[in-house]
């Protein structure tokens, strides 16, 4: 017959397992999740790419491979009036916060021509 140790290390063990099933549930959801975001930002992209192409532009620069927080960044410096070109302002004005999140996690996801 086992021992109380034996026990207390299956017990441990099957406390670890449902930790680890639960976690992998939650990372997969948090995938599915951010494959949305993404995806909605790939639909909502084709305003932005009509100006911002891949660099061949000099004066209106490319915006793929972006961090999230980068992007995210300079939107609100268009939207606070910290930058003030008029086309910009009007864009990130028109988008609320879950658009401009869904255009960086996109933006973030395209590797720059190139590289």
């Amino acid at each position: 017959m086992p021992g109380s140790g034996f026990i207390r290390v299956m017990l441990m063990l099957k406390n670890l397992a449902f930790v680890i099933a639960t976690s992998m549930a939650a990372l997969t959801s948090l995938a599915a999740f951010a494959n949305e975001e993404r995806e909605y930002g790939e639909y909502l992209a084709g305003e932005c790419t009509s100006c911002h192409r891949d660099g061949a532009n000099e004066t209106i620069p490319p915006i793929v491979g972006y961090e999230v927080w980068a992007f995210v960044s300079l939107m609100d410096t268009y939207r606070n009036g910290e930058r003030d070109n008029q086309a910009m302002v009007s864009v990130a004005k028109s988008l609320d916060e879950e658009q401009i999140k869904a255009l960086a996690i996109y933006f973030a996801s395209v590797e720059p021509k190139g590289n």
